[in-house]
């Protein structure tokens, strides 16, 4: 076995362990989930890599796409409720539902809560 490499299946794969992912990862530079999805689809991502790591690690220490790209960067991984607020109230989104639509869409920042209930 490689050094490095944990030896979990998915679909017959082998997947690097999820600090080494991790690691790599971050050292990408990508900001956004969506940039996560696109690095995904240009061919360029390591076949030794998950293009779902939230499911592949999601016992193996994930905390999120914040900490997997290394974009989490306040205490707490947060912002502030006011300021929060005041960035998603400029947005000017009329409902839940289009609440929804743009925190899938990889254009939120990763220091706001897709599900702030």
């Amino acid at each position: 076995m490689e050094e490095g490499i944990d030896m979990t299946k998915s679909r017959s794969k082998r997947w690097r362990d999820f600090e080494e992912a991790r690691e790599y990862v971050r050292g990408l530079g990508l900001k956004s989930q969506k940039e996560w999805w696109a690095y995904c689809q240009s061919g360029e991502k390591p076949t030794d890599l998950p293009a779902k790591p939230h499911r592949t690690y999601k016992e193996k220490g994930w905390r999120g796409y914040g900490d997997f790209l290394g974009t989490k960067h306040r205490k707490g991984g947060w912002r502030p409720f006011e300021e929060a607020r005041a960035f998603v109230r400029r947005l000017g989104l009329k409902d839940t539902k289009d609440w929804i639509e743009y925190a899938k869409s990889g254009d939120k920042p990763t220091d706001i809560p897709a599900q702030p209930y």
